[in-house]
């Protein structure tokens, strides 16, 4: 079906034509001393191009119609009345419309529906122009309409409308549509006894990789189907970005209403999913944020996504509120955050090294370089808050770069000062700083211009690194053990520990997790695992390295079973490196 808009007249234009050739015309002078043909005025109007047009007189009784409108119209002469065709709402309207234009004598518009004969056939649109014609001396006095068929118009519109407000793919109201309807629902006044929450998909980007982006799309309908499946009429679901989905929830007085739907959401999503062939297993993250008066949608959905954050942190498949708790946290890391930024500028940033000894014979094999950060305003702060951030930040890499060189740089003063005791060192490495393409480069510069020996440096990585495709794939990890330096595997055991890694990837020393040190005498299990690791790492030809001892008894524990080297309290704390020189390198122990 087409638009006619462009190639119809307007009313008003269609009337001034009539006008012309009534009153200029020989017909005009005829047609003042007798009735007006009917075949004369079809004679006129047929001059005319225009989709739908139908003459009225006074009484809006039809003058005239012709075969456009009455294809338009579905034939209204063999109708009780002319605009019996439209629906009930648009007729009457139509009609109030031109009775009050006739007796203005002005223009009227409006739009209106058609009711198809087949059953089967959506309504159409029109659009109605009209125009009141007073020629009393052709004996004219009426109105003269035009419609045109608009219906591929507004479907266009509507179109538009479903696009900009609604998810392509699940159908669901998109993060524009949620804004609009939460800030109306926060309005003063109305219902504010709702809440926020947010939901994100764990792990889906793995899933998306690996079963494809047609499978991973297959996987989200049949997600946000679920979660809907939890939800009343009167709560909205959107989709709020790839794997996030958020939810207005009604609660009135029920405030548990809201942590009752997010623990059916994540039951939900839990239950194993079949897209194709493949039977897909995924967790999510919930966030709960309940409205306060005079909050704005802005800030409520941004405590639910930190609410979602939380929960992530705790890996996963949790639930999480929004506390004041929970904002005190991030003011402070905001805080943090800006000092940040500049601490590598200011030299604010130290080197401490905690000691590694051989268990068998006492004496210092090594050290672990640790980050330390003390600003002048904010005083002493835990690797444990600022480490996250510089990863969150992406500063991670350049202070990464910074702490690689400084600890090589010390290592090979120290084997200048004391060469009876040439020691490694052990440097974290994370894996924003493998993802440089020149991370290779840098790091041979940093071995060249310290004069450090390659094989007295030791990378540690963790075993959520081997799960980076990016590691797994290319042939970096095997470049630098082709320059002679160690890598370790740091925290092993906890949670994605596999001894496949050690065959595909050149791992020189093994990291047992303190989790398992610290628990080594309240949980059999872990003296079971750190049997278990011990044993196997030295059939692979691995050095095994043990993490948190803090007691002679764990030490005889971890001697026993033939564990290599061990670091911890029990022996020291990290601390600088002329404090550490001092200790531990001065008479070689």
């Amino acid at each position: 079906m087409t638009d006619n808009r462009k190639n119809a007249l307007s009313a008003k234009e269609l009337g001034r034509k009539i006008g012309s050739l009534l009153l200029d015309s020989q017909t005009a002078r005829q047609m003042r001393q007798k009735s007006v043909p009917s075949l004369l005025i079809e004679k006129i109007l047929d001059q005319i191009s225009s989709p739908g047009v139908i003459l009225l007189d006074e009484h809006l009784n039809v003058i005239y119609s012709n075969s456009a409108l009455r294809e338009l119209l579905g034939n209204p002469s063999q109708r009780p009345a002319w605009h019996s065709s439209l629906h009930p709402d648009d007729s009457n309207h139509l009609i109030n419309g031109l009775t009050l234009a006739l007796l203005d004598n002005d223009q009227f518009k409006t739009e209106c529906r058609v009711h198809s004969l087949e059953k089967d056939e959506a309504a159409r649109w029109l659009s109605c122009e009209a125009q009141p014609l007073n020629y009393d001396e052709c004996g004219i006095n009426g109105c003269l309409c035009t419609f045109t068929d608009i219906t591929d118009h507004r479907m266009t519109n509507e179109n538009l409308v479903q696009l900009s407000l609604y998810d392509p793919l699940t159908k669901l109201p998109n993060r524009s549509l949620l804004m609009q309807r939460l800030k109306r629902a926060l309005l003063p006044g109305d219902v504010t006894d709702l809440a926020l929450v947010f939901v994100d998909l764990d792990g889906f980007k793995l899933i998306n990789d690996t079963l494809g982006r047609e499978q991973g799309n297959q996987l989200i309908i049949k997600v946000s189907e679920r979660i809907n499946s939890c939800l009343e009429q009167t709560d909205m679901l959107a989709r709020h970005g790839s794997d996030e989905f958020t939810a207005i929830i009604q609660f009135n007085e029920a405030r548990h209403r809201a942590a009752d739907i997010a623990d059916q959401i994540i039951k939900a999503i839990e239950k194993p999913f079949q897209v194709d062939n493949e039977t897909v297993c995924i967790t999510a993250s919930v966030g709960i944020a309940i409205a306060k008066p005079g909050i704005s949608a802005d800030r409520l959905l941004q405590q639910a996504d930190v609410a979602m954050y939380n929960a992530k942190k705790h890996k996963g498949n949790a639930v999480e509120y929004h506390s004041h708790e929970l904002t005190a946290q991030n003011r402070a890391k905001l805080l943090v955050g800006s000092h940040l930024h500049r601490a590598l500028d200011r030299e604010e940033f130290k080197v401490f090294y905690q000691p590694q000894l051989e268990i068998a014979t006492n004496r210092i094999y090594g050290s672990e370089a640790l980050l330390r950060w003390k600003n002048p305003t904010l005083g002493s702060i835990s690797p444990g808050v600022f480490v996250p951030i510089l990863e969150d930040r992406g500063l991670i890499t350049q202070v990464g770069e910074w702490v690689l060189a400084e600890a090589c740089h010390n290592q090979a003063r120290w084997h200048r000062e004391f060469p009876q005791a040439k020691t490694t060192v052990s440097v974290n490495v994370s894996s924003l700083q493998l993802h440089d393409r020149h991370f290779l480069t840098k790091l041979k510069n940093i071995l060249d211009s310290s004069r450090l020996p390659p094989d007295y440096l030791v990378l540690e990585i963790t075993e959520t690194i081997l799960l980076d495709e990016f590691v797994s794939q290319c042939r970096l990890l095997h470049e630098i053990s082709a320059l002679g330096v160690k890598i370790a595997l740091d925290d092993f055991g906890t949670g994605y520990g596999s001894f496949s890694y050690l065959k595909k990837h050149p791992i020189d020393h093994i990291k047992i997790d303190r989790s398992f040190v610290d628990n080594l005498f309240n949980c059999e299990e872990n003296k079971a695992i750190t049997t278990s690791i011990i044993d196997l790492s030295h059939k692979l030809g691995k050095t095994v390295i043990a993490e948190g001892v803090d007691s002679q008894d764990e030490l005889d524990f971890l001697m026993l079973r033939g564990c290599d080297i061990y670091q911890g309290f029990y022996t020291s704390r990290a601390i600088p490196s002329v404090e550490f020189a001092e200790k531990f390198l001065f008479n070689d122990r």
